[in-house]
């Protein structure tokens, strides 16, 4: 079964409210007009009792007794004023003057010479307690509720096309740009609306198909970037064999330099291997227990020569922090970030890399005094294949940081960075702490904290 638009779903919805108000509002109204009219014929049959009463009284005195002028005349009363009248004696004798009352009836006693004599019982003809009139009243008022619940229909069908005609107008341009979107067209923006709810969602999208599209510039930026990259090294590479065939090149000097070209290209698609990996995070975190100031002391001594070798000072504050990782990937994390410090750093800078931890988090810090990071930049350094000028220059492929970051999140931790141009960064890598203590006090160390030349 087909699902119903929002135009019908809404005409549907108003049609049953005002429906059920309008029936709601006849239901109370027949109930409370149902008992006045009742309470009034009921007051109003008691009232003709009491009168039928007096006549009867009446005749009786003149009569001196129940003769048949008495029940003639009361019967003459009942066919003018549509009663049933009846006369019960204190002998409990009914005495009838035509039929007998039935239904709703009422009682009056009949008092002549200062003595009951007998009771009236009156009901009205056909024993119904509404008068003729008065059942016409509800019948009309009944006609008048349905009446009102056919206009409150027809409202609440027009009101609720019309008002789903102004929620679908929004809905649908946002469901055109959609499509567009889905087409692939990244340029198409949803225009403002004044709707509060359909606006929110709008700006939403237009912010998504914005983000598709520096998505998609980066994608193509990277791309070229990427195909440049590759390009120079197997250019040199069929550069030299080519000489080598013509006999131009030859020697050790030639291998070692077509071995170097070899290297650049190799590096180049490790990097995009380990990317590719730290994208499926799931598929290759093993965690366990671990120090991470341990991981991190064992980085930095592989990194000391190299930094030592540039001329900038390196400096450790490393406690033993316990956290749930996978060793190989922490290390990965501290190497990347090290082999950025190194690699934007100057001569006689420093970096200075901390390890701390609480109950709740350990921190990963690495900090340097080098070139720093343009504001504007900032947003993308953990884009993968992304390059600011100054990377393009060091030679760097844009997937360090976003390797970084990816291996962070698989560990459900956070990477922050803060810089600014000429004075430094400071990246910083929060982790859950770990809940097994033990692992690190098996084996204690004392926070270290010394500098390498």
């Amino acid at each position: 079964m087909k699902a119903l638009g929002l135009r019908a779903r809404l005409a549907v919805t108003l049609v049953a409210v005002a429906l059920f108000a309008v029936g709601l509002a006849a239901l109370i109204g027949n109930l409370g007009l149902g008992s006045q009219l009742n309470s009034a014929a009921r007051t109003r049959l008691q009232g003709t009792a009491a009168h039928v009463a007096a006549i009867a009284a009446a005749a009786y005195d003149a009569s001196g007794g129940w003769s048949p002028d008495v029940r003639s005349e009361l019967a003459h009363v009942a066919a003018l004023d549509g009663l049933d009248i009846a006369l019960r004696v204190p002998d409990a004798r009914v005495i009838a003057t035509g039929t007998q009352p039935r239904g709703a009836t009422a009682e009056a006693p009949i008092v002549a010479s200062d003595k009951r004599v007998a009771t009236a019982v009156v009901s009205s003809a056909g024993g119904s307690l509404l008068s003729p009139e008065e059942r016409h009243l509800a019948h009309s008022l009944d006609d008048l509720h349905l009446l009102a619940a056919g206009v409150a229909a027809l409202a609440a069908i027009l009101v609720g096309l019309l008002l789903a005609r102004s929620l679908a107008q929004p809905l649908r341009r946002i469901r055109v740009v959609a499509e567009r979107l889905d087409r692939g067209e990244l340029q198409a923006r949803v225009a403002a609306g004044s709707e509060p709810e359909t606006g929110a969602v709008g700006r939403a999208l237009n912010r998504l198909a914005e983000t598709l599209e520096r998505e998609e510039e980066l994608r193509k930026e990277s791309v070229a970037d990427l195909a440049h990259e590759l390009r120079t090294p197997v250019n040199g590479l069929l550069g030299r064999i080519e000489a080598a065939e013509d006999g131009v090149l030859t020697g050790p000097e030639n291998l070692a330099a077509m071995h170097a070209e070899a290297l650049r290209l190799t590096r180049l698609l490790d990097d995009l291997s380990r990317l590719a990996d730290a994208e499926r995070p799931g598929l290759l975190v093993d965690k366990a227990p671990l120090d991470l100031g341990e991981v991190a002391r064992a980085v930095c001594r592989s990194f000391a020569p190299r930094f030592a070798a540039k001329g900038v000072g390196f400096q450790t504050s490393i406690e033993p922090t316990l956290v749930d990782g996978d060793p190989g990937r922490l290390e990965q994390i501290v190497s990347n970030l090290l082999a950025n410090a190194l690699a934007y750093t100057e001569p006689g800078g420093q970096v200075t890399v901390i390890v701390a931890g609480s109950d709740a988090e350990a921190i990963l810090e690495v900090a340097d005094t080098g070139v720093g990071i343009a504001a504007e930049d900032l947003p993308n350094i953990f884009t993968r294949l992304w390059r600011s000028e100054r990377s393009r220059v060091e030679g760097g492929t844009g997937i360090g940081l976003a390797i970084a970051r990816e291996l962070v999140r698989a560990h459900d931790g956070r990477i922050e960075v803060e810089s600014s141009p000429g004075h430094g960064a400071r990246f910083r890598v929060n982790l859950p702490s770990s809940t097994h203590a033990s692992a690190v006090a098996a084996s204690p160390r004392p926070a270290s904290r010394r500098s390498v030349p």
